[in-house]
């Protein structure tokens, strides 16, 4: 009779296994979020500048994240989607007195692979590693006039991602925080730290 019901007790618990990993079968997702982006491009141009001038960054700014891929095992995912980073803006000072302006902007296709494991039935932490296109724009406004420079490449991103799934598997929301560095051809690098919020959904 104890063998019976040990049995018992190990077959309902494969069986529920084996269902639980069938409601969390691979298939095709779509989601968006926004992403909180801060910049280095402040650094850099009164790196540039050099002493006597003073850059004051405008702070933070938002931009959207678009994107379909695949899910499995649970929560990972490769994905392919469009980001824009939220515009860096900011002042040039030099002895107190403003002398200028700036805009930067960037966007761009990307593809990602995030890597997710189980802290519990419905919460999953884990990494993301990916390749983003991306063109960027630069504004800056004196006195003299404005003056406009582009530049573009491709270059590998990398973070740390969150889920929590809901609906019997079917959504999920998604936090994460994100690191993007890109190289332009004169060799200077334009940062991102991006901290984003989203939604998942998931056809299984």
């Amino acid at each position: 009779m104890k063998k019976t019901l040990v049995m018992l007790l190990v077959t309902l618990a494969t069986g529920n296994s084996w269902a639980a990993e069938d409601s969390l079968k691979g298939g095709f997702l779509v989601g968006g979020g926004f992403a909180r982006d801060t910049g280095n491009f402040a650094d850099e141009l009164e790196d540039v500048l050099g002493s006597g001038f003073n850059v004051e960054d405008d702070g933070a700014s938002t931009g959207p994240d678009l994107y379909l891929g695949y899910a499995f095992s649970g929560a990972s995912s490769i994905r392919v989607g469009y980001r824009q980073f939220g515009e860096q803006s900011g002042e040039v000072f030099t002895g107190g007195m403003k002398i200028g302006e700036y805009e930067v902007d960037a966007d761009g296709l990307y593809l990602a692979a995030d890597i997710m494991f189980p802290l519990a039935d419905t919460v999953y932490l884990g990494g993301t590693l990916g390749l983003q296109n991306w063109d960027g724009e630069s504004t800056t406004t004196t006195a003299l006039g404005t003056s406009k420079g582009s530049s573009d490449g491709r270059d590998f991103f990398y973070g740390l991602r969150g889920k929590f799934l809901f609906n019997q598997g079917k959504g999920g929301i998604v936090a994460g925080y994100t690191f993007y560095s890109f190289e332009d051809e004169m060799g200077e690098e334009l940062e991102y730290n991006s901290l984003s919020l989203g939604v998942e959904g998931y056809f299984r």
